[in-house]
């Protein structure tokens, strides 16, 4: 007599379940012990490396890791065997960059103990990787320090905002001012192209978030101007939370009636969007006299003193150790006499603003004399310390031993 088929539906159940115990048996296995396929760790034994190329020529990653380690052998021809791994493994692989990466960085650790054409061919090679804004970031400082060549940076890095601003930081430190002055003008320009590219695809708030600190002079103005046009579109409708942007534009529009500002309504209702000084201006300037009463009368403080604007605003203690302004009342030219009180090595460096606009600058030294015309009038003259940190990172200080009005 025949088995009768089970029409209970037990069997194929139990079935299941015991695939699925086994499939799970099998991922744990798998996570603990994965298996190797045919990928295989590369070695830093050279010579492991090597026999690996002699039986796999097209192994690009063991041509690679021979590169980053050649120069660490004791071998008579590591240099030789250095530039062949590299050319070997760019070939086998023209569109990685890990070829390139391994070359320059065993060149990095032996960089005293490599010619001229070397050192500029892995400046070459490594230079597609700098366009990379994170590893500009990671790299710019120690190449510098490596190299001593600004102009590498300034030809490699990426095309934005952030890559003169780094080589000014790197310049300003070590007396490179004629770099640091090119840079400067360049910086402008890179900050209004990439608000051009911003301006229609993110939200006001996130202008004013990503729009640089203050101060602002007049190379800033284009800059300002694209903002306040933006903001008149699309005005703001939400605190930005940049109180320090918001005065400093504000400040700088109403000195030099820069229209429109209606765009920045919402800075005048909203407490601690601005200084309760600037929202009381910003709302006078837009006619909104009643709501800047009603600020003013909530911050009447009767121990408030106004600063005496003819007077230095911003020193540390009785020197220049960032930036300082006052009014001044001059028939045709200021007189203006700096001493260096602590520096390094390298000079500082002082830019004279009047009304925001660039007159003089340069390197001070012991003592240095300045004269700069003006118009007759009175007028605000700032003192910018462009350096003001040694290269050890001590903070300068530069002393106002007198200033004239001519």
């Amino acid at each position: 007599m025949g088995t009768s088929p089970d029409v209970s539906g037990h069997g194929p159940r139990l079935f299941l379940i015991g695939v699925a115990v086994t499939m799970s048996a099998s991922a744990i296995v798998f996570l603990l012990r994965p298996p190797q396929f045919r990928w295989m760790r590369t070695s830093t034994d050279a010579s492991v490396l090597i026999a690996r190329i002699a039986r796999h020529p097209t192994d690009w990653a063991a041509a690679s890791a021979l590169t980053e380690v050649a120069l660490d052998t004791r071998l008579s021809n590591r240099l030789v065997l250095w530039r062949a791994a590299y050319e070997h493994a760019s070939l086998m692989a023209p569109d990685f960059k890990e070829p390139a990466t391994a070359f320059a960085r065993d060149a990095f650790f032996h960089w005293t103990e490599l010619s001229e054409k070397d050192k500029r061919d892995v400046i070459v090679a490594y230079g597609p990787a700098l366009r990379d804004p994170g590893v500009f970031a990671r790299m710019a400082r120690p190449l510098f320090e490596l190299t001593g060549d600004l102009s590498i940076l300034r030809r490699a890095g990426p095309p934005t905002a952030e890559t003169p601003a780094t080589l000014i930081s790197l310049a300003l430190p070590n007396g490179l001012f004629a770099d640091y002055r090119s840079l400067r003008g360049e910086l402008q320009q890179k900050r209004l192209d990439d608000f051009a590219r911003r301006r229609q695809v993110e939200a006001p708030e996130e202008l004013v978030q990503r729009f640089p600190g203050p101060p602002y002079h007049t190379d800033e103005e284009p800059l300002i101007r694209a903002l306040l046009d933006e903001l008149h579109r699309r005005p703001l409708d939400t605190n930005p939370d940049r109180p320090n942007v918001i005065d400093g534009i504000v400040d700088y529009a109403l000195r030099h009636h820069v229209e429109p500002l209606d765009g920045l309504e919402i800075i005048t209702r909203k407490p601690g969007a601005a200084s309760i000084a600037t929202q009381i201006r910003l709302a006078m300037a837009l006619g909104l006299k009643d709501r800047a009463i009603q600020l003013e009368a909530a911050s009447n403080d009767p121990r408030r003193v106004a600063p005496n604007l003819f007077e230095w605003q911003g020193l540390c203690e009785k020197d220049l150790c960032g930036r300082s302004w006052r009014m001044i009342e001059a028939g045709h030219g200021i007189a203006l006499t700096l001493e260096t009180v602590q520096a390094d090595e390298v000079p500082a460096y002082v830019e004279i603003y009047v009304d925001d606009d660039l007159r003089a600058e340069g390197e001070v030294g012991p003592k240095r004399d300045f004269i700069v015309p003006v118009g007759s009038g009175a007028h605000q003259i700032e003192l910018v310390l462009a350096n003001p940190l040694t290269r050890n990172r001590s903070p300068r200080r530069v002393h106002i031993a007198s200033i004239t009005a001519l």
